[in-house]
Parts: structure tokens; sequence; C-alpha cells
């Protein structure tokens, strides 16, 4: 079949985004339809005037979400869609209007505000989770945004900011992600967190009035079944497996609260497939429930294209999505931030002015500079490409020291998990023993996750390998192997 597309090479958005954008919608409105074949890659690109390899990135992207299939040598064919599932997608890149854009000229709010700090002595070699790399901290770009910034705005020092954050931020995060995630918002539905625990915190208290009772992924990220756990509400953890919550095990009593990692379950690794995510939509759907989409190293895939988030599928209805700075350029910045649907807008903006008077200026300010200015993403290619390295050498290297080890949910973020081969102490003991000789490897209990069943997951190591070197990452992994010795 014939395939119109329309390309603007002077728009922002990548030419292969384009191209999977258009292609997307051409199945999702019927035009494509299950069993099509999609025009091979070679004779499209001379159709379009634009690289093979702009097609074959689109294509790889198609596939990864489920939209295509290879068939051998056949090429591409569109995969079926159920009738009820593409009603759940089919809006998915437009943001729907479910409320009034708020008036933007109201009176400021009144607020309180206070957050601890923290620290800890780490051993030498430490495989801590989700610490980004100190030395890929862009400092002379970030100096010169900051120094910038103080020679002309130093009012805005002695003030206070929007408690729902600062609005160019907003807007620089709103088409962030429009551009990378396929999250269709405005910056009226973004609200600026002191990072990513902040955002659940928001989304939470906006929420427990509607709900009845939570549900959580079973391991999941420990901050979040802290959250829920404190709540006095009844919770259900949800088991996960190779393709994430398992969503058949889902309750069926209206009114839930749904703690989810899609795209990178923590702290398995699991990457959530489209079937499975459009099922997830369905429940919420059919159960009157809302959805908490924690996309917390989402920046960082390395095999395969990055993926569509459950929030760009939803197209504003029942997913709220969170997300964070503190991966992807610096913790220390404490900046995260929480989307939400417009009917929900006024009430996010009240609950924020009452949890803060807002993040400070001039780290809003910067980071809306470095994002608008286009080094954000530049910043984002180069720690690809370091992590990506660093990954690929811890791979190799416990394979080749530990007689093909098994490696689970190493395609995108920032950590790994080791399955313990059989015979092996548990893994509470080798990270007792690990930490011994200087060196920092978490079982789930520690790694930062929360397990129901603590007993019955004790074989996983965590491995968070961004902040190490090659160097280091294999000192530390010879050191694990003299300490386990015939063990593994």
């Amino acid at each position: 079949m014939e395939l119109t597309l329309t390309l603007d090479a002077t728009s922002a958005k990548p030419l292969q985004v384009q191209v999977f954008d258009q292609v997307r919608e051409i199945i999702l409105e019927g035009k494509l339809k299950a069993g099509m074949a999609l025009p091979p890659s070679r004779l499209l690109a001379e159709r379009l005037g634009i690289s093979r390899n702009t097609v074959n990135a689109a294509y790889e992207r198609l596939s990864a979400e489920g939209y295509v299939k290879a068939r051998g040598t056949a090429g591409l064919f569109v995969e079926p869609i159920p009738p009820d599932s593409l009603l759940l997608i089919q809006r998915g890149g437009q943001a729907l209007t479910n409320g009034p854009v708020p008036d933007e000229t109201g009176e400021p709010l009144l607020c309180f505000a206070g957050s601890p700090g923290g620290g800890g002595e780490r051993p030498e070699l430490d495989f801590w989770v989700g610490r980004s790399d100190p030395a890929g901290f862009p400092l002379r770009i970030w100096r010169r945004i900051v120094n910038r910034l103080l020679s002309h705005e130093t009012a805005y020092l002695t003030d206070y900011c929007d408690p729902a954050g600062l609005p160019e931020l907003r807007a620089a995060i709103a088409t962030h992600l429009r551009r990378a995630r396929a999250v269709a918002v405005t910056k009226d539905q973004v609200v600026v967190t002191t990072g990513g625990q902040d955002a659940l915190n928001l989304v939470f208290n906006l929420l427990k009035g509607h709900t009845r009772q939570l549900c959580i992924e079973n391991p999941c990220y420990l901050g979040a079944s802290l959250i829920f756990r404190s709540a006095g509400m009844a919770v259900h953890p949800v088991p996960v497996d190779g393709d994430g919550l398992r969503t058949e095990l889902l309750p069926r009593d209206r009114g839930s609260l749904l703690y989810v990692t899609p795209s990178h379950q923590f702290p398995t690794g699991a990457i959530m497939p489209l079937t499975r995510r459009l099922e997830l939509l369905r429940w919420a759907e059919e159960t009157d429930s809302y959805i908490v989409e924690d996309d917390y190293d989402s920046d960082f895939r390395y095999d395969g294209p990055p993926l569509t988030a459950l929030a760009g599928l939803d197209g504003g209805r029942r997913v709220f999505y969170v997300g964070t700075f503190s991966k992807s350029v610096g913790a220390g910045l404490r900046i995260g931030y929480a989307t939400v649907p417009r009917m929900f807008w006024d009430e996010a903006r009240m609950m924020k002015a009452r949890m803060s008077n807002g993040q400070a200026w001039l780290e809003q300010a910067a980071l809306a500079t470095f994002i608008d200015e286009g080094h954000f993403d530049r910043h984002l290619r180069r720690l690809r490409q370091l992590y990506k390295a660093r990954r690929d050498h811890l791979v190799a290297t416990l394979r080749r020291t530990f007689d093909e080890a098994m490696i689970i949910g190493g395609e995108s973020g920032l950590h790994l998990v080791w399955r313990l081969p059989p015979g092996c102490p548990p893994a509470r003991q080798v990270q007792v023993a690990a930490r011994e000789r200087g060196i920092g490897v978490y079982a789930l209990s520690s790694g930062a996750a929360f397990d129901v069943d603590q007993g019955a997951r004790d074989d996983m190591l965590v491995f968070g390998y961004s902040s190490l070197t090659e160097a280091q990452i294999g000192d530390a992994v010879g050191r694990l192997k003299s300490m386990l010795g015939d063990h593994a």
C-alpha cells in the first residue's frame, strides 16, 4: 500500500518520530488493516527523500510497541488490534479537554514548605541504583547558564515562584514529553515537584479521596510502597513477570489507584508490551480506577527505539505521569514533576501549594534554559552512549566470570538484576559479605525495592552501573568472584 506521509524538515520533531507518528496514526485509523504489509524501508525512504536508517528506526519502534510484526524476510505486517483496544488509544496523541483551561491570572497561592536532607558513607565500588555519573554533569554549560541568569534576573531570587512550578520550566517539560514520550500535555497540566518521591506524594494525596483500595506491583519501588502502606487503606500487591505487572490479577473492584512502572519495571527491569498496556488502560476504564505511571529512568533505552509512555496511549484520562531529572541531570537539583488530567489541574495546584512554596527559582530557570536551548537532548545522547558501554561491560564481565550469568532487565535504565546461580548463598548474605570487601551490591530488600514475600526472592542482586567506570566494574566483579569462589 502507498503511504502518504508529510514530513517537515524544519520541525523540532525528528524525522524518524514524524514517520512513526504518521504510520501509527494510519494504522489506528484503520487505513492499514491487520495483515497488511508496510512498504519496504528502502522504497519508502526513496519516496520520502530521506535516509533508509530513518525509516528503519521508525519501523523498529512500531515493531517494539506491537503495531507491526516481522515475518521472516517477507517484511513487516500490521498486527490486529481489537476494536475496544483501538478505542483506548486512537486518541492517545491528542490532549483531551476534560476540563476548562485554568486562568493563569488568578490570585497567587499561599503555602508551606520543608524537606529533609541526607547522606551516608558508601562502599568503594558502589552499584547503588539510580546514581548518575558525577563526571557526566554538564558543569561548563550549567555554569554559563546560571551566570547569564544571575546577570539579568536577580530580582527573582527574593520572590516566591508559582507553587506549581516556573511556567517556563513547565512549558519545557511539556514539550520534551510530547517529543520524547508521546505524552500530549500542555504546561497547564505539569506540576513541578522536589524530585520523583514528592510527585508521588502529590498524586496520591490528590487521588486518595477518589480511591477505595491501592494496588502496587510486587516487587515494587520502596518509596511508593511506603506511601501506600501508610495510607490506612487496603493494599493489593499484584505480581510481576517477564512482561511486567500481571494485569489479569488486578482486582475488579471499582475505585482503585494503581502504581506501575511499565517502561522499566522496578526492580526487575521488565518492559510491558503494548498488549498488556492496553489491558491496563481497559481495566482502569472498566473499574473507574486511576494509574500512577512512574517513568523514573525512561530517558535511557539502549536496545531498540524509545517506547510510547502509558500516558501517551491514555490521552489524558486515567494516567498520572510522574518523572524526574534526578537520573538524567542530577539528583542534587531536586526537580521532578507530575502531569495531571485537566479536570484535576486546579485541585493539583492547590494541593501543591499546601505542600510547599515551590522549588528554587534558579534551578528551575536554569533547567528550563538547558532544555529549551537543546543542551538537554545532546546531554542525553552522550549519557546514553556512556551508560550503554558500562551496561555492556557489566553484562559481558558477569557472563564471562560466572559462566553465562542470568541477567534480567538490562535493556534500558540504569540498573540490571543478576539472578544468583544455584548453590550461592542468599542475596542478603552476599550483600553483607561484599560490603566488607568494599563492594556495594544489593538484594531486592535493600536495593530500594519492596517485596511482600521477602523470603521468596532472595536470589537476585541489583547492580546500578551508571556511576562506575568500566575499570571499576571489572574490579568489583573480580572481587565478587574471589568472594564467592566455588559457589558460582
